[in-house]
């Protein structure tokens, strides 16, 4: 049944989710995790479907977080219970696997709006040749040069997060304009599967990183990347690399970040052509109005391969209801 419980539950339940996260979650991981989240159990599945009810629509943060072999057993389920609530549906940041199950099973209209990076660690791009790497070795020669050093957080030292959290709250304010955004940063919350790198330049904490146990994948999600204004040019890029090598001697290698938005919406299917122009028109807006361009050329540098990320409106739940509940879902122009 749908559970109007939030995440914020009794410790043992809330331990129990994290783990299902960190085994079966991908890049909706902060969005489970947040505290306005709400979860749909089902009791012969051990997992959950994680969403956010805006308005009449439950709007799901990725596939089902279970085992492959129970996802469609799991949506089926919640679809009819949506169904009998009067709640249309519509899953975010979902696989091409996923999209495709549902648009033969659930009626469902998919659009691929966007694309996770996935990086094996074992393949360092500062070893690769061409003018992305050639720029990518300059930026961390100069962030070396600068004095800069990266570490991992390991202990519970109030000063280093009191740092780091300072960081966060200075990228925040660097933010202008309109934004949307998956949920609030909480960087030493539910500490399971979690990871934190620094970047040091004196006695000055000036950018960092988090990482994000799959299990299921063997590998990481980098997330939360951010840096000082001040911060020493090729920062950032010292750390990504600085990750690619420890996890490379780690035997890592699956490292995955994203979704970043396309340009503009590549495949549409289920719907018609009047429907389909609509809605690429409204993600143009969209792009410019939140300035969802611009990240994408940064992680190029490191030569990732792209994998889709997708909308999937099962039933042909494609409307102005739902986009609303979408963009409110996201925190659309709040900061």
């Amino acid at each position: 049944m749908i559970q109007d419980a939030l995440l914020e539950q009794q410790i043992p339940e809330r331990y129990k989710l994290v783990s299902l996260i960190r085994q079966w979650g991908l890049v909706n991981t902060d969005g489970l995790l947040d505290e306005h989240c709400r979860v749909y159990t089902h009791p012969q599945i051990e997992g959950f479907i994680g969403y956010r009810l805006e308005g009449k629509n439950a709007v799901v943060f990725g596939d089902p977080v279970c085992s492959p072999q129970d996802s469609a057993t799991l949506a089926k389920a919640f679809q009819e219970d949506c169904e009998q609530n009067h709640y249309g549906v519509v899953y975010t940041m979902a696989s091409k696997e996923f999209a495709e199950w549902a648009a033969e099973n659930l009626s469902a209209i998919t659009i691929e709006w966007g694309e996770n990076y996935i990086m094996d660690p074992s393949v360092n791009p500062l070893n690769n040749k061409g003018s992305k790497a050639v720029l990518l070795r300059k930026k961390v020669k100069h962030a070396v040069n600068d004095g800069v050093v990266i570490k991992e957080y390991v202990d519970h030292d109030p000063n280093i997060e009191k740092q780091i959290q300072e960081v966060s709250e200075g990228w925040l304010k660097k933010r202008h304009g309109a934004q949307i955004y998956l949920c609030d940063i909480n960087l030493f919350k539910d500490r399971e599967g979690k990871r934190w790198f620094y970047a040091q330049q004196g006695d000055k904490i000036t950018g960092f990183l988090v990482l994000n146990e799959l299990k299921a994948k063997q590998g990481w999600l980098l997330n939360n990347l951010m840096n000082t204004k001040d911060a020493a040019p090729g920062v950032s890029e010292f750390l990504i690399t600085s990750i690619f090598q420890i996890l490379e001697k780690e035997g890592c290698h699956y490292l995955i970040i994203g979704p970043l938005p396309a340009q503009e919406l590549r495949v549409v299917k289920g719907t018609n052509q009047i429907l389909e122009t609509v809605t690429r028109w409204l993600y143009k807006c969209a792009t410019r109005v939140f300035h969802l361009k611009g990240w994408a050329t940064f992680w190029q540098k490191f030569q990732p391969t792209p994998v889709g990320s997708y909308l999937v409106f099962p039933q042909k739940n494609l409307n102005v209801s739902c986009i609303r509940s979408v963009l409110k879902a996201y925190n659309a122009g709040r900061m």
